[in-house]
């Protein structure tokens, strides 16, 4: 979805320092934002973790951008756990398709929160 939508911005991102959580996203406020989502994305449910990297996304980007990042964090673990309880899985085509985008992200080593 971020590759998708950096193309329709016209914003250029850095996928592979995306994924390091370091380095020139090319994102406003990206030091925060991905200090969010990987709080978001632990598998501890550390909440005094996620209460710091809420309030320092706030306080750089305002309490709008933040509750977008969580709304898009909410909408990812929906729709994870949509896709394992129907047992949707990618087509081939699609796989192929992203595949570039998944070597970058790393994505095929991850860890579901489950």
């Amino acid at each position: 979805m971020l590759s998708w939508s950096s193309q329709q911005s016209e914003t250029e991102i850095d996928l592979a320092a995306l994924a390091r959580g370091s380095g020139d996203v090319g994102l406003p406020h990206a030091k925060e934002l991905l200090r969010y989502a990987t709080t978001a994305a632990r598998l501890d449910d550390d909440l005094t973790q996620m209460n710091e990297a809420r309030q320092a996304l706030s306080a750089a980007a305002g309490e709008a951008m933040m509750i977008d990042a969580a709304a898009v964090a909410a909408n990812f673990h929906m729709m994870t756990r949509l896709a394992d309880g129907t047992g949707a899985r990618f087509t081939p085509a699609r796989l192929e398709a992203s595949a570039s985008t998944i070597a970058i992200m790393g994505t095929a080593d991850m860890v579901s929160k489950r």
